[in-house]
C-alpha cells in the first residue's frame, strides 16, 4: 500500500521509484501488470498476459478492469475476439459508471449495456450485476475466475456503478443530475455492506474495529510514503529499455 501511495506522489520509494504515478502503476511481482495511459491498451496486454499463463500451464488467471468509455475502443473488440479464439484464461470487467469522462456512455453507444449486450457477438454469455454490492461482485469473481482457470476460456462482466465525485480533481461534474447523484450516493457498497452485516447480526463493535484498523493502516502507509525522497533526476533514464538503460540508442 505504501508503495502505491508513494507513486502517486511521486516518490523514490513508489514501486515505480515516482516515475510512473497515476496512469502507470505496476508491480510484476504481485500480479499487477500495469495500468497504462491510453484507453483499452491493457486489453489486448491482459489477453498476452492469460496467453502466457496457458502456454505455460501455470493455473493462472488474467484479470482486466475497464471503464465503459473502453467499449468503443477498437482494442476492445480485438482482446475479446482472441481470448474468445484462443480461449484464453482472461476476465475482462467492464465497470460502467454511466459516463465516459464527462458524456453520457449512453449517447454515443448504440446499446443500453455497453458491455453485456455486445457479449454474445463474441460468443460470450452476457452478464450484468450490480457492481455496488460486495457478496453480487466476490460470487461472480469466482464463478468467472474458477470457469478460466479450469479450461472454460474468457468472460466478459459489466458491472454497474457510479462515481462519487468528478473525473479527476479539476471535474466539479456538475453535468450530472441531482437526483440520479443523490441515488446512486444511497447505494454507496461501503455504507451498504455495513448495514447488511449489522442486520445479518454482526455486532456493531466488531465493524467499527475493523474500520479502525483499515484506517490504520492507511494512515501508516500514507506517512510512509510522505516521508520518502522526491523522485531523483538520474533515475529518469533508468529501466527505459530491455537492458536497463537507454545508451544502447547512442
Amino acid at each position: 500500500m505504501a508503495a502505491a501511495l508513494a507513486e502517486l506522489m511521486g516518490r523514490g520509494n513508489g514501486m515505480l521509484h515516482g516515475k510512473g504515478g497515476s496512469m502507470h502503476l505496476t508491480d510484476v511481482k504481485h500480479g499487477a501488470m500495469g495500468s497504462y495511459a491510453i484507453v483499452g491498451a491493457h486489453l489486448p496486454i491482459a489477453a498476452g498476459a492469460a496467453w502466457s499463463a496457458q502456454v505455460r500451464k501455470s493455473g493462472q488467471v488474467a484479470v482486466c478492469f475497464f471503464g465503459d468509455g473502453t467499449t468503443n475502443i477498437g482494442a476492445f473488440h480485438e482482446a475479446l475476439n482472441l481470448a474468445v479464439v484462443w480461449k484464453l484464461p482472461v476476465v475482462f470487467v467492464c465497470e460502467n459508471n454511466l459516463y465516459m469522462e464527462y458524456t453520457p456512455i449512453e449517447a454515443v453507444t448504440a446499446v443500453k449495456h455497453p458491455a453485456a449486450d455486445r457479449a454474445s457477438a463474441y460468443g460470450l454469455e452476457s452478464i450484468l450485476v450490480d457492481g455496488n454490492d460486495a457478496d453480487v461482485m466476490y460470487d461472480i469473481a469466482r464463478q468467472t475466475i474458477g470457469k478460466a482457470r479450469g479450461g472454460g476460456g474468457p468472460s466478459l462482466v459489466e458491472a454497474l456503478t457510479y462515481r462519487h465525485g468528478g473525473h479527476s480533481r479539476a471535474d466539479p461534474a456538475k453535468y450530472r443530475p441531482d437526483a440520479e447523484v443523490k441515488e446512486w450516493m444511497s447505494r454507496d457498497p461501503v455504507k451498504r455492506y455495513r448495514e447488511r452485516l449489522l442486520a445479518a447480526g454482526i455486532n456493531e463493535r466488531a465493524l467499527t474495529e475493523i474500520e479502525t484498523g483499515a484506517q490504520t493502516k492507511v494512515d501508516v502507509a500514507t506517512e510512509e510514503a510522505r516521508n520518502g525522497a522526491p523522485a531523483a533526476v538520474d533515475e529518469i533514464e533508468r529501466q527505459v529499455w530491455s537492458d536497463g538503460g537507454s545508451s544502447w540508442r547512442n
